[in-house]
């Protein structure tokens, strides 16, 4: 899901909604190639820098919310020490997923 907290609109606000919505599938794909193992937001940063993305942590972190919410993935009790010396949450993909992990309202798609 896009958070719209700038007020976009027209080709902008579509074009946004669609990089969401790739952030959310390599996201899921990376927890789903790894089922068994649990990831901090950071560490999923850095796989996704493997892969040549370049996303802000803040994507990565809306994207593990929506695939939480979503019921993709569960929040662990494991803590792990995060980039900054911190304890930080870990996350696990849940094998029995939803497939509806695309984004069904991106403006102008007519997919409602």
């Amino acid at each position: 899901m896009y958070y719209n907290t700038n007020n976009e609109s027209g080709v902008d606000l579509r074009e946004s909604w669609i990089k969401t919505a790739k952030q959310n599938e390599l996201i899921l794909k990376l927890f789903m190639i790894n089922p068994n193992e649990t990831f901090t937001a950071d560490e999923m940063l850095h796989l996704c820098e493997v892969c040549n993305k370049e996303w802000p942590i803040t994507s990565i972190r809306r994207a593990i919310t929506t695939l939480t919410d979503r019921g993709n993935l569960t929040k662990t009790k494991d803590l792990r020490k995060g980039k900054y010396g911190k304890e930080t949450h870990t996350w696990k993909f849940i094998t029995q997923v939803r497939t509806d992990i695309n984004d069904r309202d991106i403006p102008g798609q007519g997919n409602h």
